[in-house]
């Protein structure tokens, strides 16, 4: 059977469930979608699972990454961490996640950490940590941080560590995990091999203590290298406690002004153990600070003298044993101090404020010195200024004696002269030996260094440029500058836009007023520089951005790298193009906007800070040429603070993630209760079946009663009983108008199952007095159905819907109106007797007889008694309730005829006519039959 309900209903079902997969596929995708970073890293999310390997140049900034697996970084491969970092978490079932540097592999923490997850269920926080193989690096700066029980061990590696920290768990950390405290609150046992270790300023802390190995371990031609630095080795006579610098026949420690665990000295120093502990053939050396100030006699510093040290009592000068025992220190000391071999910034030369910091050899510990170490720590001190001399000393105390007041000794050297001169300006053509490409019309932006040789600060000075030496026509200026004495100071200046092009010179002149006093001629000689130039005419261009992306998301707060290139139509670069960089929100600048020149081919990078306090939303970033005839271009980001995903505002509707997915969960609640309610409950209108009068949806295509097949949308006038389309207000036959009517059937039935059951009820009642008791409803049944009056309810309703049809006749025992087929009173439950023909004579008189129609294919009326009587036939009867019926009616001054809507039923050839006249024998009489 053809339904349009059921139809409709599978539609609107598919498109819901549809409705929802892309809900959750949309959800999905927002829940586990990357987030934009700057660099390239291939770790978008904040999770790392299972092992990753690393092969090539990896830059992950800002996150800490949950690390369920291990990580190794092969040859050629690197991975920097710029204030983010690593926390492997471990448990008893996964003991063995690493963190590897193999053979070329290089890991540098920037400002980041390499820890592991306390926190965890049945946690497990040791971590072996290795960099091994020919050209592997390690670096930490900024703070970085490894925290981590376990192994920190090196073989042919380099390290280089500064301003950080190696170190373990505090108690407290752990004090709820359910480990053993003291096997677990200690930083990694380091063990390093073939390898050479610079620490600058850092500190390694909380060395692991135990029954084993609980020493830092140089082995294999070792070399470390330690510059005011801490070391947690002790003195300690416990030796489940004591840790030691512990070094073999092949290996050596440098260590200038080195600290150690005091916390642990035993109280007599006879109980006292060596902290370093060399093997025969190696060596642990003690280097400490030399602090000298000179100055003149009216205590001006003086700058420039040269400072000497020498063994006392000896001529002996001070040697540095890591660098063969030369009198002049190690380039990665020089590197430290921010000193040079030779020069005015000379290691051994006093600065502008008339001092030097250089490093003595103080102490020597080997194998045949322990548990001493053979100390010289007394130095006589020369210093040098022209011809003038001062000499001192300076003495240290021997080893164990380590602590900060004992690895500096500051010494004052005064000569018998003034040397206090006035401040000389200088400008040195040395810092600008290359050509400066510029742009026709676009200003740019030169860098200038300006030196003061005097001994005299400058005050209120300024430093001008000009074109081609053309001091009429000034470029660009910077006013109120302050120069201090042997000091220096870098100044921008912004150069106006160049009409010219070509080659040309920007001179550039410090005090161009003369207003300081120099001296003489020789020092206001020195206050010009030439900067090379060379103007190019204005190209047709682009900006093209590379990073960041749009759609690209970052933080309050953060900086924004922005990078990309400058290129002409055919994409050739284009170098000296100042850009303007800008973050806008709504249209208004956010921020400051910064500047940047494209470099060689066109490439620029530059930065721009996201305010603290921007609020969360889409902005634009722009990087904008000055010159004009160059198109900019913008990138659409989004600002968002560091919050759950469900507060993520969703593209286009501007909402949060969390109110988008109850709005769709309710959206789709209520489709689909509307779906269920026209699946069960919506039937819609109702029309009757032309063969067996049952009442159907009106898009029904055959009856699920009798089974026939209709004709689609015909129904049967009302008036002369001609089948005509269901959809016409007039009959095109009689041309009679219509009104129509629609009924819910659950109504309908619902009401003719009341009057129903008060006909049951009443024969219930008769029974049980029959019967002398009550009857329950199932006895009833039983009794009932052996009955003559018995009558289902569908029969009952037929006879009900016949009686409309087909006319009615009143009950002879209650009058009560009934169909002409009807057998039993459908309210009383009396038979309905049949009055017999008369003779066709005509005699005996007697009403016209009533001729019951029989029902098709139903039994005929059981005979009546003799004698019986019943009403005429009437022509019209109406049962309680038939006011909701669905029918066409004819529009009459008179009460209207009922009109239920038939269905057209298909025959073979001939059968329309069939079904027309069976209908219409629906109203012969016995003459006719």
């Amino acid at each position: 059977m053809y339904n349009r309900a059921g139809r409709n209903g599978a539609t609107l079902s598919l498109l819901i469930v549809s409705t929802l997969i892309l809900g959750g596929l949309f959800a999905a995708i927002l829940a586990s979608g990357p987030v934009a970073q700057a660099g390239a890293c291939d770790q978008v999310g904040g999770v790392i699972s299972g092992d990753w390997t690393i092969t090539t140049g990896q830059v992950c900034s800002g996150i800490v990454y949950s690390v369920d697996g291990s990580v190794n970084i092969n040859s050629g491969g690197s991975l920097t961490l710029i204030n983010g970092g690593l926390r492997f978490t471990k448990d008893a079932a996964n003991t063995g996640y690493s963190l590897n540097v193999n053979a070329g592999g290089a890991l540098i923490l920037d400002g980041s950490i390499v820890t592991t997850e306390p926190k965890a269920i049945d946690p497990y926080i040791l971590l072996a940590f290795s960099v091994s193989g020919a050209n592997s690096v390690f670096t930490m700066r900024n703070h970085a941080m490894l925290k981590f029980p376990g192994w920190f061990n090196t073989t042919g590696a380099t390290l280089n560590i500064t301003d950080s920290t190696i170190t373990g768990f505090d108690d407290s950390e752990i004090a709820s995990t359910g480990l053993d405290t003291d096997a677990n609150n200690d930083g990694p046992l380091i063990s390093w091999a073939s390898t050479s270790a610079s620490l600058y300023g850092s500190r390694i802390e909380r060395v692991f203590e135990g029954p084993f190995a609980g020493d830092v371990t140089l082995s294999a031609s070792s070399n470390l290298y330690a510059y005011d630095s801490y070391i947690g080795v002790d003195y300690s006579d416990d030796p489940v406690r004591h840790n030691a610098l512990t070094v073999d026949g092949t290996s050596d420690a440098y260590l200038y002004g080195v600290t150690i665990d005091r916390a642990q000295d035993p109280a007599s120093m006879s109980n006292w153990q060596p902290a370093f502990v060399p093997a025969a053939g190696g060596t642990v050396n003690l280097l400490r600070w030399g602090h000298v100030t000179t100055l003149d006699t009216t205590g001006f510093p003086v700058s420039g003298s040269t400072v000497s040290a020498t063994l006392s009592p000896s001529a002996t000068a001070a040697q540095y044993p890591d660098n063969g025992l030369a009198t002049t220190p190690t380039a990665r000391t020089m590197w430290y101090l921010g000193r040079s071999a030779s020069g005015g910034n000379a290691w051994d030369v006093t600065g502008p404020s008339g001092d030097v910091r250089f490093p003595l050899w103080t102490d020597q510990i080997t194998s045949t010195s322990l548990p001493n170490a053979d100390s010289f720590g007394n130095y006589a001190i020369g210093a040098t200024y022209a011809a003038s001399t001062a000499n001192g000393g300076v003495s240290f105390p021997a080893y164990p004696s380590l602590s900060l007041n004992d690895n500096t000794r500051n010494l004052t050297l005064s000569f018998d002269i003034t040397v206090r001169t006035g401040p000389d300006l200088e400008l040195r053509q040395s810092d600008y030996p290359n050509t400066v490409t510029v742009i026709q019309n676009q200003p740019f932006t030169v860098q200038a260094t300006i030196y003061n040789a005097g001994q005299t600060t400058a005050t209120n000075t300024a430093i001008a440029a000009y074109l081609d030496g053309n001091r009429s026509t000034e470029l660009a200026r910077v006013s109120g500058l302050t120069i201090t004495a042997g000091g220096s100071s870098v100044q921008s200046l912004n150069v106006g836009a160049l009409v010219v092009t070509g080659a040309h010179t920007l001179l550039l002149w410090v005090d161009p007023d003369n207003t300081i006093n120099e001296g003489g001629a020789a020092q206001e000689g020195n206050n010009q520089a030439n900067v090379s130039l060379f103007v190019n005419p204005p190209p047709e261009g682009f900006v093209a951005i590379g990073v960041p992306d749009n759609g690209f998301a970052i933080q309050p707060g953060a900086r924004l790298d922005v990078t990309g290139f400058v290129r002409q139509p055919d994409s050739v670069g284009i170098p000296g193009v100042v850009l303007a960089i800008e973050l806008r929100y709504q249209g208004n600048l956010v921020g400051t906007s910064t500047q940047t020149t494209s470099g060689a081919e066109g490439a620029f990078s530059g930065s721009i800070d996201v305010p603290s306090g921007a609020v969360d939303g889409s902005y634009t970033l722009t990087v904008t040429p000055t010159a004009g005839t160059i198109t900019p271009e913008s990138r659409t980001i989004s600002v968002s603070k560091s919050t759950s995903i469900f507060n993520y505002i969703v593209p286009i509707l501007g909402i949060p993630l969390w109110l988008f997915l109850i709005i769709l969960a309710a959206v789709a609640a209520i489709v689909i209760g509307i779906t269920l309610y026209w699946k069960v409950f919506g039937l819609g209108k109702m029309v009757e079946c032309g063969e067996c009068g049952a009442f159907i949806p009106e898009d029904a295509t055959s009856c699920p009663k009798c089974g026939v097949e209709f004709e689609k949308d015909m129904a049967k006038c009302s008036n002369c009983q001609a089948w005509i389309p269901v959809d016409v207000k007039q009959c095109p036959e009689c041309g009679v108008e219509f009104a129509s009517g629609e009924v819910e059937m659950a109504d309908y039935q619902e009401k003719m199952r009341l009057q129903y059951d008060e006909v049951v009820q009443k024969f219930k009642e008769e029974a049980s007095r029959q019967l002398g008791r009550a009857l329950s409803d199932r006895e009833f049944q039983e009794w009932w159905r052996k009955q003559p009056t018995f009558l289902t309810f569908e029969d009952w309703l037929r006879e009900e819907e016949e009686m409309r049809k087909m006319g009615s006749k009143p009950c002879p025992t209650c009058g009560t109106l009934n169909s002409v087929t009807a057998t039993v009173c459908h309210k009383c439950g009396s038979l309905m007797r049949e009055t017999a023909r008369p003779p066709s004579g005509g005699a005996g008189g007697g009403t016209t007889p009533v001729i019951q129609t029989r029902r098709p294919g139903g039994a005929p009326p059981p005979e009546a008694p003799a004698g019986g009587q019943a009403a005429p036939f009437g022509s019209s009867g109406q049962a309680a309730g038939t006011d909701a019926i669905p029918r066409r009616v004819i529009r009459k001054p008179i009460a209207p005829q009922p009109l239920v809507q038939k269905k057209v039923i298909k025959r073979p050839e001939g059968g329309e006519g069939e079904g027309q006249s069976d209908t219409s024998g629906e109203n012969q009489t016995d003459e006719d039959l």
